[in-house]
């Protein structure tokens, strides 16, 4: 029996007990592949490169995770649920006006990006790529998933339209293009610790957008 196929025995094996130790270094490699797909992109970062950073071989690696593409989907798989979560907490919230669930959304989403960093932005930077090219169940349930976040999104800016809070003369997609653009394109710039938090460039973001966007109000 291979070494490699021994760990992988030894991997469903300690999965299943669920050791503290066990779960925390491999929490710990799960962030160092998320780093390295931030900075090398996925496809340019090899199992190896990972167990480099670890300071292990290639072949105990699989103790802890048995592919790079487990790397990726744990990388990025969490942090989608939970904002998912947020949104749809905030569509049944009706003690909300559509254009604060709107605002509430953009603000968790850019904290989130901090909170969790680097891996929404691993995420922003392959989903194109990975994602969208991976014919897997996984990878097609992700971007079921993706779908639906992005419904949901685009469903605030309508009903923030058709309430009078935001102006009808610019359609939903291209407002939401916009608007998320802005959180999106942090992934090529932002980090944690930097001059500003999270909080404060949604912040910013959100007057740029919400003083072009709002509705005049008659006189």
């Amino acid at each position: 029996m291979s070494k490699v196929s021994n760990y992988s025995r030894r991997r469903e094996s300690a999965q299943s007990e669920g050791g503290a130790d066990y779960a925390a270094k491999r929490e710990e490699l799960i962030r160092i592949a998320a780093r390295l797909f931030k900075q090398q992109g996925y496809q340019a970062t090899k199992l190896a490169d990972i167990a480099r950073e670890a300071g292990m071989d290639r072949a105990t690696v699989y103790y802890y995770v048995g592919s790079k593409e487990e790397f990726f989907r744990a990388t990025v798989e969490g942090v989608l649920d939970a904002n998912m979560a947020e949104a749809q907490k905030l569509l049944d919230d009706d003690s909300l006006s559509w254009l604060e669930r709107l605002h509430a959304i953009y603000i968790r989403l850019m904290v989130s990006y901090e909170e969790n960093y680097p891996a929404t932005f691993v995420y922003i930077q392959e989903q194109m790529h990975q994602v969208g090219a991976d014919e897997t169940p996984w990878a097609q349930e992700i971007m079921k998933k993706t779908r639906a976040f992005d419904k949901t999104l685009l469903s605030f800016i309508r009903e923030s339209i058709a309430s009078g809070d935001l102006r009808a003369t610019i359609p939903p997609r291209l407002v939401e293009n916009a608007l998320f653009g802005m959180l999106n394109w942090t992934h090529r710039w932002f980090t944690p610790g930097g001059p500003m938090t999270g909080l404060e460039v949604a912040e910013a973001f959100w007057s740029i957008f919400i003083d072009g966007m709002r509705a005049p109000r008659e006189a």
